[in-house]
C-alpha cells in the first residue's frame, strides 16, 4: 500500500519512520507509534480525562483508534483485520494498563502475519517487539518455550513511549529560541533530579537512553543533510533568477529587455505578413482591372 501521493504530499521526510524506499514504513509506522503513545499517555496520565465523561472507560483510546481505522485508513484489508482483532478480544480490556498491553500484543500479531510480505522493509524486518537487545527482562523461557514477561513489557512501553522521549525540535513552527528554552529546561530538570543508586534496571535504562541518543544523532544528521541539499538547491535557483533578471535589464548594452525584443520580433513578423497580404491583394485587383477594361475596349 502506497499512501504517499494519495492522502499525503508527494515528498515526505519522515524522522523516525523513514523506510529504505518511499513506499515502505512511513505512514503506517508513524500511525502505530502514535497509537502506542496515546495508550501509554492515557495510562500515565489518567486524570487527563477527568470531567469528560470518558474517565471510567479504559477502552476509550482503543475505541477511538478503531473508529479512525474503520473510517479513514486507506488499506481496507488492514482495517478489516484490525476490526476482527478488536471484536475478538477488546472487551477483555478492563484497565488502562491492559489497553497498553492489548495494543502491543496485537501489533506483534500483525508483525507476525506480515513478516516476509511485500510491504516489509528488508532493512527493518517485522519481528516480535521489543527485541531481547532492547528489553532482555521482557523475554523469558518456560519449559524450553519463549514467554513474555508482561509486567516488564508494560514498564518498557511506559518508558519507551514516555513524553520525555518525544523530540519536539522537528515539529512545525518550532523556533530556535523555543528549542533553546526546551533544552535549558530539560538540562535544569535533569540536574535537579536526585541521583539514584545504580543497579541492573538502571543500567538497562541507561543503555536504552544511549540507544535513543545514538538514533536521534543519526536522525539529526539526516535532517541536516536534507536541509543542506535544500539550501543549496534554493541558492542555485536564486542565483539563476538573479542572472535572468540581470540579463533582462540590458540586452546588447542598449537597454532592451528580453520581453521588449520578443515583442519587436512578433511585431516585425506581423507587419511583414500584413504587407505581403496587401501586396497580393492589390496585385490581384490590378489584374482583374486590366482584364475588365481590355475586353471593354475590344
Amino acid at each position: 500500500m502506497r499512501i504517499s501521493g494519495i492522502f499525503l504530499t508527494k515528498r515526505i521526510q519522515w524522522v523516525g519512520c523513514q523506510g529504505s524506499r518511499p513506499e515502505l514504513r512511513g505512514y503506517t509506522c508513524s500511525l502505530w507509534k502514535l497509537f502506542h503513545t496515546l495508550t501509554v499517555q492515557a495510562a500515565l496520565q489518567p486524570k487527563a480525562l477527568m470531567h469528560t465523561g470518558l474517565e471510567d472507560n479504559p477502552q476509550i483510546v482503543l475505541q477511538i483508534m478503531w473508529r479512525y481505522i474503520h473510517h479513514f485508513f486507506g488499506c481496507k484489508a488492514c482495517a478489516q483485520h484490525f476490526e476482527e482483532m478488536a471484536k475478538e478480544s477488546m472487551d477483555s480490556v478492563k484497565t488502562l494498563d491492559k489497553a497498553v498491553l492489548w495494543l502491543w500484543e496485537k501489533h506483534n500479531v500483525v508483525n507476525n502475519r506480515l513478516a516476509g510480505d511485500l510491504s516489509e522493509d528488508p532493512k527493518f524486518p517485522k519481528v516480535q517487539w521489543p527485541t531481547p537487545d532492547l528489553c532482555p527482562a521482557c523475554h523469558e523461557e518456560i519449559k524450553g518455550l519463549h514467554s513474555w514477561n508482561e509486567e516488564q513489557v508494560l514498564q518498557f512501553m511506559k518508558y519507551h513511549y514516555n513524553n520525555e522521549n518525544i523530540l519536539y525540535k522537528y515539529t512545525e513552527g518550532q523556533t530556535d529560541s523555543s528549542e533553546v528554552e526546551h533544552g535549558d529546561t530539560r538540562e535544569i530538570k535533569d540536574k535537579s533530579l536526585p541521583k539514584k543508586p545504580s543497579g541492573n534496571r538502571e543500567d538497562k535504562i541507561l543503555d536504552q537512553e544511549n540507544v535513543l541518543d545514538s538514533e536521534s544523532k543519526v536522525l539529526d544528521k539526516l535532517i541536516a543533510n536534507h536541509a543542506a541539499v535544500k539550501d543549496r538547491g534554493k541558492s542555485g535557483v536564486e542565483s539563476a533568477d538573479h542572472r535572468e533578471t540581470k540579463q533582462s535589464v540590458s540586452f546588447l548594452g542598449i537597454g532592451f529587455s528580453n520581453i521588449d525584443m520578443s515583442l519587436c520580433v512578433v511585431l516585425y513578423v506581423a507587419s511583414s505578413l500584413f504587407l505581403m497580404i496587401m501586396y497580393f491583394f492589390f496585385r490581384m485587383r490590378s489584374k482583374r482591372w486590366k482584364v475588365k477594361y481590355y475586353r471593354s475596349s475590344v
